[in-house]
Parts: structure tokens; C-alpha cells; sequence
């Protein structure tokens, strides 16, 4: 069972820190949502007599703001177009101010906390950066989360109770498309079938929502383009691992794949039944859904079911070269599949990909 592991460690320095400085602190429960998407952050925000801190990287990024830290000061400046805010570390003034003025044109805002260093980490109040970029915050009263709006978008439709299920397809599974709006990934998605298909199967796993784009920005982080998959990055960004697909007892089972962490098909004479049964036994095994991938042809689908010799899948492929709303790919039979309208047969795939 999928588990996700706090660093307890880091919370205790963190709060312990932090007591030094304020007579209430802990960890924060929630989680920060941007646009609906959750932040990934290296350690757990804060909270400070009722303010949430997050560290200030992955919360400038997701407002496309550079970041420059001084050490002389010890402050930190966030720069977004013609929007400057400067933050001191311990100290409760924030300095915003207009870069395409001609005359200084800046304001000192007061903040309810003051940033704060810990562990070396630049700690930043949430709601004030959101205030000053112009963005909307809010607050989950039953989950705790801070929800972030931008521009048009409107949490009103995304409860807490519906947020995890709000790409739950028929099938019960999470679907994601290759052009879906949601997202705009590059070129109209050409390429992320890889992509996509790890949103959905992460996000059955852990039972979150991991969307598409959070995928893309692991591998572009790691220098790569959105549709190159840096497996074993991907699984430890997101708290999974690499499983056996397959029993290493089972007929079907032909050793696992170094690079991808998948489970090899044993099934030197290409027969679609031995697909078909290894796919069920892996289905069997892993009921939120397996990846599947050939080897002469670059594409990724998820498996999510079977009813007798008829496996089902989620094919994230791109239906036209423009951004949609919906997809008539979810939980379809193989000869539905962009590989089997090519003429490509299920027994040419190689590999399954299974996580926990």
C-alpha cells in the first residue's frame, strides 16, 4: 500500500526553530493549491500564529517569478514582470514596488508574520505573495488547504470532497489526455503519452491528484523536454516505487527493465494470448491500473480492467492538433487504441510498468 512518508525530522528542527521566534508554530496539515494544482515543496510549510510559511522557490515558480537571494541582507526579491517585492528575513515590512515607473514607486506592507530562515531554507508568508502578484486566496475549512486562484479560475466546482475524483472517468480510473485544455502541454501534447499515462496511474496509486503537468515539470527540471520520462525521478517526486507487475513465479514473467523499472513479458513467440494473461495477471495484482509499452513503438497507454479475454485501457493519445475539452479514449478496447488502429498487435508489447 502506498504510504506517504513525512520527514519528522525536518519538522521537529523546523518547529523547534520557529518556538524560539513565536509563542505558536507547527507543521501545516493542508496542502498549498495553485490553480488547482498542489505545490510540490522539499519541506512541509509552517504555520505561525495562524499564517502559513512555505519555502519560497516552489511558490515564486509557480507565479513565473524570478527568485534572488541576498546573503549580505538577508533578504530575498521575487521579480514578475513589472512587480518587485522584497522580504527580510525576522523582519515584518514587505517592500513592493512598480518596475516599469520611471520614479520610485514602491509601498511598505505590513505582514502578519515576518519570513523566516530555516534550516537555511527562505521561509515566505503565503497570503502576502499572492496578494502582492494580485492572486486570490482561500482556505478549506475541512481539508486545510490554501487554495491560490489566478486570473478566471474558480474553485467553487472543485469541493474537497471532489477535488481527488474531478478526472475520475466511467471507469473508475483517472484519465488524462495527451491535448486536453486542462493542461496545454506543448505542441498539443504531441509526444506525452508517457506523461499523461504516469498522471493517471500516480494519481490511482496515491489516491491524489497528479496532473500531467506535474509530471512534465520533473523531467524539464531535470534538463529534458516534458515528454522524456525520467522514471525513477518521476517515482521519488511523488513518494511511489517501481513494483513487479508480474509474479516472478508467473510463466508470463521475463525479469524487469533497468531503465524503466518495468516488468518484461516472456513471450519470445509473439502470441496475444500470453499478452493478454500476462496483462490480467498484472491487473489482478495491481487493480488501479498498469502502464504498458512496446519496444519498437513509442507510446504508453494504462491497462485499467478486463472482462474475460478483453482488456480495457486509458489512451491518452492526441486526437487533433488543437486543445479539447474531452476525449473518446477512455477505457477502450485495444483495437480503439492509436496502436491498434496502426495495425500494431498486443502481443508486441514488451513491458508493463506497476507502482506502489
Amino acid at each position: 500500500m502506498h504510504k506517504i512518508v513525512r520527514s519528522a525530522l525536518f519538522v521537529l528542527i523546523s518547529v523547534l526553530t520557529v518556538l524560539g521566534l513565536s509563542c505558536a508554530a507547527y507543521a501545516a496539515d493542508g496542502s498549498v493549491l495553485f490553480n488547482g494544482r498542489e505545490l510540490r515543496f522539499d519541506n512541509d510549510p509552517v504555520v505561525i500564529d495562524g499564517s502559513t510559511l512555505v519555502e519560497v522557490r516552489p511558490l515564486a515558480k509557480a507565479f513565473g517569478a524570478s527568485v534572488k537571494w541576498s546573503n549580505n541582507t538577508q533578504s530575498v526579491r521575487l521579480t514578475k514582470n513589472d512587480v518587485g517585492v522584497v522580504l527580510k528575513m525576522d523582519y515584518d515590512i514587505m517592500t513592493k514596488s512598480s518596475l516599469s515607473s520611471e520614479e520610485d514607486d514602491f509601498e511598505q506592507l505590513s505582514l502578519a508574520v515576518a519570513p523566516q530562515l530555516i534550516d537555511d531554507v527562505a521561509y515566505v508568508p503565503v497570503r502576502d505573495i499572492a496578494d502582492a502578484f494580485g492572486a486570490s486566496v482561500d482556505w478549506d475549512d475541512e481539508t486545510g488547504d490554501i487554495l491560490i486562484s489566478t486570473g478566471s479560475y474558480d474553485y467553487s466546482s472543485r469541493s474537497s470532497a471532489s477535488r481527488s475524483s474531478d478526472f475520475k472517468g466511467n471507469s473508475g480510473h483517472t484519465f488524462f489526455f495527451q491535448n486536453q485544455s486542462d493542461w496545454e502541454l506543448p505542441d498539443y501534447g504531441s509526444g506525452y503519452c508517457w506523461t499523461c499515462s504516469y498522471a493517471m496511474l500516480i494519481s490511482d496509486v496515491t489516491g491524489k491528484v497528479v496532473t500531467p503537468n506535474d509530471v512534465a515539470d520533473v523531467n524539464e527540471e531535470k534538463g529534458g523536454s516534458g515528454s522524456y520520462c525520467y522514471h525513477w525521478d518521476i517515482a521519488d517526486e511523488f513518494g511511489v516505487e517501481f513494483v513487479p507487475a508480474l509474479s516472478e513465479s508467473s510463466p508470463y514473467y521475463g525479469g524487469r527493465d533497468s531503465n524503466s523499472g518495468g516488468t518484461l513479458i516472456n513471450n519470445e513467440n509473439g502470441d496475444e494470448y500470453v499478452a493478454i494473461e500476462a496483462i490480467k495477471e498484472a491487473l489482478d495484482l495491481h487493480p488501479e491500473g498498469v502502464m504498458v509499452r512496446y519496444a519498437d513503438y513509442p507510446h504508453t497507454m494504462v491497462a485499467v480492467g478486463y472482462d474475460g479475454d478483453e482488456i480495457y485501457f486509458n489512451e491518452p493519445m492526441r486526437l487533433a492538433g488543437e486543445y479539447m475539452d474531452s476525449s473518446n479514449k477512455e477505457n477502450v478496447t485495444f483495437d480503439e487504441t492509436c496502436v491498434g488502429k496502426r495495425g500494431i498487435s498486443i502481443a508486441d508489447i514488451t513491458f508493463i510498468q506497476a507502482l506502489d
